[in-house]
């Protein structure tokens, strides 16, 4: 998913949509820093809080881990991290997944779709 995909996915909500989980300031993505990066947090927002810190990811500067200055724009990939100093890989992801869906976590993906597939 990029930063266009997800602002637009959003939008579709309704005016005031309350959401579960919120979404922290956006960050340069350790992994690859020209990427931008956010963490899941479990504290209720609104849809026009969460439009506002995607137009922070569009608009603002952001330093990489290491260096370097970076902007983001519509077509710039989406990950999701801990923290800014945090790398897992999509390990996060996979936990954050197997939270909100209540499954077991996985080592891997197919692991996952067995687990998914062939339950009680």
């Amino acid at each position: 998913m990029n930063l266009g995909e997800l602002k637009k996915y959003i939008e579709s909500f309704p005016d005031g949509t309350r959401f579960e989980y919120s979404l922290s300031s956006p960050f340069s993505w350790r992994g690859v820093y020209a990427e931008v990066a956010f963490s899941i947090k479990g504290e209720s927002c609104t849809k026009e809080e969460l439009l506002a810190k995607i137009g922070v990811a569009l608009t603002d500067e952001f330093y990489g881990y290491k260096g370097g200055n970076f902007k983001y724009n519509e077509y710039t990939p989406v990950n999701f991290e801990e923290d800014y100093r945090s790398w897992s890989d999509g390990g996060y992801t996979e936990r954050m997944i197997s939270e909100l869906s209540e499954t077991p976590l996985a080592t891997s993906p197919e692991e996952r779709l067995v687990k998914l597939a062939f339950k009680d």
